[in-house]
């Protein structure tokens, strides 16, 4: 999140802004995937996937409670584990709405 990116936004998912025509990623249903949301900006910023739930991977190595958003705090990262069981097109943004009115929302496929 954040860092230099495309477009005349803010905020971005791996240096790009707005909604794209490729997804962040695609998936197959039923696959589980691990993510790390790094946040490099001097905002929180609160993820949030629709379609989908995940855990969170604690420091630990732990598992947290099944959930479908994670604050990701200034200068820190939150790694997650989600089972991709519903299939279409989700959006993935951050739920302060400037946050992704400024760039900040992609989408993910499950197929």
């Amino acid at each position: 999140m954040g860092g230099p990116h495309d477009g005349d936004n803010i905020w971005a998912f791996n240096n790009v802004s707005e909604l794209q025509a490729d997804p962040f990623g695609s998936f197959q249903n039923g696959e589980t995937v691990r993510i790390t949301f790094a946040n490099d900006t001097s905002f929180p910023n609160s993820i949030h996937l629709h379609g989908q739930h995940f855990y969170e991977i604690y420091k630990n190595g732990a598992l947290g409670d099944l959930r479908d958003r994670i604050l990701v705090n200034t200068g820190d990262s939150r790694e997650i584990i989600c089972v991709f069981e519903n299939s279409g097109f989700w959006l993935l943004h951050c739920h302060m709405l400037s946050h992704a009115v400024g760039g900040i929302w992609t989408w993910v496929n499950v197929a």
